[in-house]
Order: C-alpha cells, then sequence, then structure tokens
C-alpha cells in the first residue's frame, strides 16, 4: 500500500521537498521512501513516546516531534504529507481546529490543509468515513482548501496481515489549491 501510494505522488510530479508524516508510529512512510525522493527532508510527528523514539532511532536525519500533532504549527512549509492517520469518533484538542468539530481523521486532514504549501500533496490513508459521512461538512472544507485527485477504497482485509485489523479504510490524494486557483 505505501509503495503504491508513493507511485502515485511520484506520478503526479512530487520528486524532492519537505515530507510530513504526522501520525508516523515508526515511521514506515519513510523507510519506504522510494530512491528517487531521498534527497527530501523528512518530518515525523508520533505521539507515542515508545514509537517516537524508535522513529528518532531509525531516522536520525529526519526531524521528528515526540508529541501530538496539535502541538505543532509550520503553515504552508510541507511539500508532500503522507502517511496513515488514525481513525476514530474522538477529537484532538486544538484551539484552532476545535470549532470544527471535526474527529480525528477528519482534523489530520484539516491541520495538513494548512502546513502543506500551495500546489503540494496530500495522501492519507483514512477512515471511509471522510468520505461516506452523511454530513457533509468535512468534504466541503477538503474542496475549499484542494483539488481532490483521487480516492481509492481499500478492502477491509488490506492491513490485516500488518497490523491485524479488519476496517475499510481509503487513500485520498488531494492537491493543495494555489492562490490563483483558490480565487476561481
Amino acid at each position: 500500500v505505501i509503495r503504491a501510494i508513493y507511485d502515485a505522488v511520484e506520478n503526479m510530479g512530487f520528486q524532492t521537498g519537505n515530507i510530513l508524516e504526522p501520525s508516523m508510529g515508526v515511521g514506515n512512510f519513510f523507510g519506504m521512501l522510494p530512491e528517487s525522493m531521498k534527497s527530501s527532508r523528512l518530518y515525523g510527528v508520533e505521539l507515542d513516546s515508545i514509537s517516537g523514539r524508535i522513529a528518532k532511532q531509525l531516522y536520525p536525519k529526519a526531524d521528528i516531534t515526540v508529541a501530538g500533532f496539535e502541538t505543532t504549527d509550520r503553515r504552508d512549509f510541507y511539500d508532500l504529507a503522507i502517511g496513515n492517520v488514525p481513525f476514530g469518533q474522538y477529537q484532538v484538542r486544538d484551539k484552532v481546529y476545535d470549532k470544527l468539530n471535526f474527529s480525528i481523521h477528519n482534523y489530520f486532514f484539516a491541520k495538513a490543509l494548512d502546513q502543506v504549501r500551495p500546489g503540494g500533496v496530500v495522501a492519507f490513508v483514512t477512515s471511509r468515513y471522510t468520505m461516506d459521512a452523511k454530513d457533509s461538512t468535512v468534504r466541503r472544507y477538503l474542496a475549499q482548501r484542494a483539488e481532490l485527485l483521487g480516492a481509492i477504497r481499500l478492502p477491509n482485509n488490506a492491513f490485516k496481515a500488518n497490523a491485524g485489523t479488519e476496517v475499510v479504510s481509503d487513500i485520498i490524494f488531494c492537491l493543495l489549491y494555489t492562490s490563483d486557483a483558490a480565487d476561481e
């Protein structure tokens, strides 16, 4: 799955830049970074201190923050945000985003959109409820800030062998609007 996401991002024209993995665990996306993107600068965020410390040991050249994504703020800094965001029907407390009342997976999208530069890409594995929610608020929020380049529904057993979980999830690719496109 990770290889396929990188292939898609590469086919979109991404070559090198600042890459954010906002919920990195031990850094599977960093570990599978294609050779063609190796000159990129890697930035990770991981809430769990054990996973975060392991990631720091595995990727000593990466800038890794061991804290929640809500503690970070680098607006318009990244060229690519990529990863498997947490799923759930609970919220992250972040005063900038609290008013949106987004569940955790949608919060990660909202915050990533603010941290990626115009023209940059967000490519996340997320809960199917980002796209399937009856309330269209999240989809409207995303559409105001980025162009949906594509979405792929994964079967519920896509992560069974690796993570021992059966859940329907989606891979969503968004291109952030440049200021010209947002004005149209």
